[in-house]
């Protein structure tokens, strides 16, 4: 697999994880913050794990690619 190809695809992932994490983490210590009320909805969490995970992943993508200035 090419340099480039590995690089993005892992700060991509990188940046997915965390991003999801912290919408559930945001999820487990305050439901309400993401307008979840008692109950956790499954697909409104997984949404809103997509949407945190895309920001995250084109905000690790963007960093990592203005820190490999050779």
């Amino acid at each position: 697999m090419p340099k480039l190809v590995r690089f993005v695809i892992w700060h991509m992932f990188s940046g997915f994880i965390i991003g999801t994490l912290t919408a559930l983490v945001i999820v487990v210590l305050n439901p309400h913050a993401l307008g979840h009320t008692g109950v956790i909805d499954p697909l409104a969490f997984t949404l809103q794990g997509f949407a945190f995970g895309a920001s995250f992943a084109l905000g690790s993508l963007g960093t990592a690619l203005m820190g490999r200035i050779d």
